[in-house]
């Protein structure tokens, strides 16, 4: 009986132990041969990151749809060391990446100012050390990454200096970086200078001397990346990205770039939330509507292995594209007006051959049209090219700075327009008193002469020793007499003379999105700015646009809109739209803004425009055969400022057209143009091209569709 028992209880005990044996079996089968790809996977993970995805940015579009900025889908490498071990596994690791470039072609980033052959030089005159100069003029020294670099290093720099030495040469910085980073010995001076390049920017960021995430190539093709996933590299990461593309290259100064945040701005963008790799806006259209154009980045979950594969990723929040934002640009305009201030000034007869401007406003709204400022330069390479941008950048004309909204010029004669409303809106003059014009100014025995033996002169005596004789205000206009409006500004004052500037927004910011100087309007207050003495004398000169007077093209072309227009002084802008990623929707609709309204009598604006009329339709006018033949009947002003003695005068002309129901309002500048007159040409082509056929869209919309 206990026999039987215990055979039984031992049958069961078997039983239990093959049926444990049987399932751990299974389990060791389960974990090895089904799943084994998976949980051999999941046993080498050990790093999960939590990143923050910026959104594809929004586009920039002209206003009939036309595309000026896009982005285009790219891959780019970057790298993390963190992954790549200790010094020596590390080393050859990129050592392998830099040669995979060398045989694919790639280029990648480097930014150690040495050579990258031998014998070793700078390749730059000031390696350690940068000259910065301010908008004042003054200069600042200013250590560079190299230098700050060192600083940090334990490189003891004493020991590589001759006698007389201040900093190490460039062979002598080399040969101490390859012992910092413990590079092979037996590397060539060339891979060891490829290497040591990489190491230097991977150290900038390490030690928070540059801010910027470091991509270490851009732009890489397929072949590329199949030749890294075959090498399979620790810590290298070949992810999608995307990069501006341009659809002109006739706006740069209009459109801005994208970059990188800067050390200098990080505080400013870390306020407002963004991360210190993301990109931003910078100049231009791309800074000025940066809170549309970017979206909301999202968050994703990455899971690597210990040599920075990617295993999964999860997404937390996707993120959602910027808007596209519509500009009241017309691409097409654009470019025209960009090739006629490039072959107007480089067909000048001066050899003081220097830059201009040219501003085209919409004057029932204020929307900018065109602004081309001349010289430029193309955004789709400056930025890439270190040579590229070092020249523009030392290049005396300046092809950086707009001229349009940051050239101050003095306005001369497109300034007497203004004085001749002020005068009839005083009443200190009417349309048909004529003024005597001797030569020079004076004034009626009776009336006491308050200028001492300061008699200025007209300009037709001082170069022909002639005389307009009388003059109304309409023929003043044409012949641009300067006794006219010294009269006038005699006997407004200096006081009405910058009360009208100021209404009609000379001397002030105008409200436009992009970065703008003031510019002046000279009186009493402005030669107390500038240290300088006020004496009555000088309201003449100010009477006629000279003086201390400075203004930016855009301020004219906006001063000349409001006069036309019936007084209505409307904030020049370059936004007219921002539509959904999709262009599903409209976000967004610019409403012109008022800044004032003049209120000006209506026959005393017919009389100042009729004088206007008079400069482009009167046959005894220097430019009437420009405009006798346009499409169109144009209203216009000549000028000219003498900034030097030894220089030629700049040239400034403004024009609206049509004369009868004005749609436009257009300033030209060509430093060392001469005599406004000369871009008289420029502006009738202008002219034509606007009212032509050949500038209309491909396309007309259909009334209520989004705009694409």
């Amino acid at each position: 009986m206990d026999g039987k028992r215990f055979h039984r209880r031992l049958a069961v005990i078997l039983c239990l132990m093959a049926l444990l044996l049987t399932a751990f079996t299974w389990v060791l089968y389960d974990l090895q041969v089904v799943h084994g790809e998976y949980y051999r996977g999941a046993s080498v993970r050990k790093i999960t990151n939590r990143e923050t995805v910026e959104a594809a940015r929004g586009s920039l579009l002209d206003r009939y749809g036309r595309v000026l900025v896009s982005n285009r889908a790219v891959y780019q490498v970057t790298l993390d060391t963190s992954m790549m071990g200790q010094e020596a596994q590390r080393n050859a690791n990129l050592l392998e990446l830099l040669r995979i470039c060398q045989e694919q072609s790639q280029e990648w980033s480097d930014t150690l100012p040495v050579s990258r052959t031998p014998p070793f030089t700078f390749t730059t005159q000031q390696p350690y050390t940068t000259v910065i100069r301010s908008e004042d003029g003054t200069e600042q020294t200013r250590a560079t990454y190299l230098s700050r670099l060192l600083e940090a290093l334990p490189l003891q720099r004493q020991k590589f200096l001759e006698v007389g030495e201040t900093e190490p040469t460039a062979e002598k910085l080399i040969e101490a970086l390859r012992g910092y980073y413990e590079l092979d010995e037996t590397l060539s001076g060339q891979e060891a200078r490829a290497l040591v390049g990489v190491l230097y920017e991977l150290d900038l960021r390490r030690r928070d001397i540059n801010y910027n995430a470091y991509i270490f190539a851009q732009n890489v093709d397929i072949d590329f990346i199949s030749v890294v996933k075959e090498r399979k590299l620790d810590g290298v990461r070949v992810q999608a990205a995307t990069v501006r593309e341009y659809g002109t290259d006739a706006a740069s100064h209009l459109l801005g770039r994208v970059r990188s945040i800067s050390q200098e701005t990080w505080p400013y963008y870390q306020e407002l939330g963004y991360h210190m790799n993301d990109t931003v806006g910078s100049g231009g259209a791309e800074e000025a509507f940066e809170s549309w154009l970017r979206g909301k980045p999202g968050v994703r979950t990455l899971e690597l292995t210990t040599g920075g594969k990617v295993v999964s990723e999860t997404w937390e929040t996707e993120p959602e594209p910027g808007g596209n934002v519509i500009l009241t640009l017309d691409n097409k305009l654009q470019a025209k007006v960009r090739q006629v201030l490039a072959q107007t000034i480089e067909g000048l007869a001066s050899e003081d051959k220097e830059g201009g401007a040219i501003v085209i406003e919409d004057v029932r709204d204020g929307g900018i049209l065109s602004m081309v400022s001349y010289p430029d330069y193309d955004l789709s390479t400056i930025y890439k090219d270190p040579e590229l941008y070092q020249a523009a950048a030392g290049d005396p004309l300046t092809p950086f700075v707009n001229r349009a909204t940051q050239g101050l010029y003095s306005p001369g004669s497109t300034f007497k327009p203004l004085v001749a409303i002020a005068a009839l809106e005083e009443g200190v003059t009417t349309s048909s008193e004529r003024i005597q014009d001797t030569g020079y100014f004076t004034l009626p025995e009776e009336e006491k002469y308050p200028y001492g033996q300061y008699h200025p002169q007209c300009w037709i005596y001082r170069q022909y020793r002639g005389r307009h004789g009388r003059e109304s205000l309409a023929d003043a206009l044409r012949d641009s007499c300067n006794i006219y409006f010294f009269t006038m500004g005699h006997r407004l004052g200096i006081e009405q003379v910058d009360r009208y500037a100021d209404l009609f927004g000379l001397g002030q910011s105008t409200g436009f999105e992009l970065e703008e100087k003031a510019g002046l309007v000279a009186g009493p207050e402005t030669s107390q700015r500038l240290g300088n003495t006020w004496y009555g004398g000088l309201l003449l000169p100010a009477s006629i646009g000279q003086g201390d007077t400075l203004c930016t093209p855009l301020q004219l072309t906006n001063y000349i809109a409001t006069l036309v227009n019936g007084g209505n002084h409307y904030t020049p802008h370059l936004l007219r739209s921002v539509k959904s990623s999709d262009y599903s929707e409209t976000l967004y609709e610019y409403e012109p803004t008022l800044i004032n309204n003049l209120e000006l009598d209506p026959d005393n604006l017919e009389a100042v425009k009729y004088g206007m009329w008079k400069v482009a339709n009167d046959p005894e006018s220097s430019v009437y055969r420009y405009f006798r033949d346009l499409p169109v009947t144009v209203g216009a002003k000549t000028g000219s400022a003498q900034v030097a003695s030894d220089l030629e005068a700049d040239a400034v002309f403004v024009c609206f057209a049509p004369y009868e129901n004005p749609e436009i309002a257009i300033t030209l500048v060509v430093e060392s143009g001469g005599s406004g007159g000369y871009l008289a040409e420029a502006a009738a082509e202008i002219i034509r091209y606007y009212f032509s056929a050949e500038s209309t869209p491909e396309s007309i919309d259909a009334e209520n569709t989004l705009l694409h």
